[in-house]
């Protein structure tokens, strides 16, 4: 959409924020880049992942045990 401004009927509910994205990115003061499937991390969260894209991506947010870190009291 930040490439083709054109408005589609299918793009008639983007709300405000996103054509503020768009207009930043025309001035040239922000640049999208594209993220492969297999680095979005977000996916954990939105999404059923296999068991080793879940191991890699639980790694890249940095969750652990709470076991693991030592308890909190003293």
């Amino acid at each position: 959409m930040t490439k083709n401004p054109s408005f589609h009927s299918r793009t008639k509910h983007i709300d405000l924020c996103y054509h503020f994205i768009r207009s930043l990115v025309t001035n040239g003061m922000i640049s999208l880049k594209a993220c492969d499937t297999n680095k979005q991390v977000v996916d954990i969260l939105t999404k059923s992942v296999s068991q080793a894209k879940h191991d890699y991506f639980i790694l890249r947010m940095g969750v652990c045990r709470f076991e693991s870190k030592g308890s909190i009291e003293k």
